[in-house]
């Protein structure tokens, strides 16, 4: 039997004071592994639209967990994935889920995923056009926000362009200054790319900064790093990340 490339997003699933939905996703993808429905190949964080009219806690980012499954169904899926966004839901969030098999996801599907990284969308108009006939589509909270998110997620990661991965193999454990080819052998981290897109050599030394959180670009996961006093560190490295 071949196995099925199964796409879980999740957005909105926090509040002020509670874990971020980048950590959620994580756990979300260890508890599907723990009932053996998936064997999570790893998690990318999607960046939406930060506009005053739509509602969200911190940066507007939705997850995408990657998985393969060689029996379960989507709707088994959906189910365990909607037990656990119940039992760890936070007063004011509007969380939303959305499964589709990675090869299954429609083409108006990713269009209003880079709408929603563009511009408001109204759910109105999300509802009337997504095509639910091949995908598990859930919401709760008070405005149900957050499947605009969850679809958007899963839409982004599908075209193996967007995102970056908060969850890889052997990427959190990179820390501190690193050859090129150590981050290679060490991780599922594909190529480390200046940000003109030249592979460096594997002998070229990298500081970490304790952050490798390589993109998504042409389905692969390339660690994008740039000079910065005469090193190369984390292209997009940030102060604070979930």
């Amino acid at each position: 039997m071949t196995a099925t490339t199964w796409l879980v997003g999740i957005d909105d699933t926090d509040n002020a004071e509670s874990i971020g939905t980048g950590r959620l996703a994580r756990m979300l993808a260890e508890h599907l592994e723990a009932r053996e429905l998936l064997t999570a190949t790893s998690v990318t964080r999607h960046q939406l639209l930060v506009h005053p009219d739509i509602p969200y806690t911190s940066h507007n980012s939705s997850a995408c967990i990657a998985g393969l499954s060689d029996g379960a169904s989507r709707a088994a899926l959906a189910e365990a994935a909607r037990g656990f966004l119940r039992d760890h839901f936070h007063d004011g969030a509007n969380p939303g889920l959305c499964v589709c098999a990675a090869e299954a996801v429609p083409d108006t599907l990713v269009v209003l995923g880079q709408r929603a990284q563009q511009e408001v969308l109204q759910l109105e108009e999300f509802d009337r056009i997504l095509p639910a006939a091949d995908l598990e589509l859930w919401w709760d909270g008070e405005t149900g926000q957050g499947r605009i998110g969850a679809a958007s997620g899963v839409a982004l990661r599908s075209t193996g362009e967007d995102g970056r991965f908060i969850a890889l193999r052997g990427i959190r454990d990179l820390e501190g200054r690193l050859r090129a080819g150590e981050i290679l052998a060490r991780s599922a981290v594909e190529s480390v790319e200046a940000e003109d897109g030249i592979a460096l050599a594997s002998t070229e030394v990298v500081d970490s900064r304790d952050w490798v959180r390589p993109a998504l670009r042409a389905g692969r996961a390339v660690l994008r790093v740039r000079r910065d006093g005469g090193e190369w560190v984390p292209a997009e490295r940030r102060s604070k990340q979930r």
